[in-house]
């Protein structure tokens, strides 16, 4: 049996304090939240031990403080990147 994708978006306003969750999903929601991103150039990053510790927490929730190194590591990759 194929496992269930899961899927997390992420936003990180400039000056906030840390990134938060706008939306999250198991199955077809989290397949329509990545064709989403997809349609909206918007970097997807498969990380499975990020998205299980972000699919916890509730939707307009900060990302818990213990995923704060992976996440930075994650948005400094995709700003170099973007750079080139």
């Amino acid at each position: 049996m194929e496992e269930q994708k899961i899927a997390v978006a992420l936003k990180y306003p400039e000056n906030a304090y840390a990134p938060f969750i706008t939306a999250k999903g198991k199955g077809e929601l989290a397949e329509r939240i990545i064709e989403e991103a997809q349609k909206n150039n918007i970097k997807i990053e498969e990380n499975i031990p990020l998205v299980n510790i972000l699919s916890a927490q509730e939707v307009g929730s900060c990302v818990p403080e213990e995923t704060w190194g992976i996440l930075a590591e994650i948005f400094s990759f995709i700003l170099q990147n973007d750079k080139k």
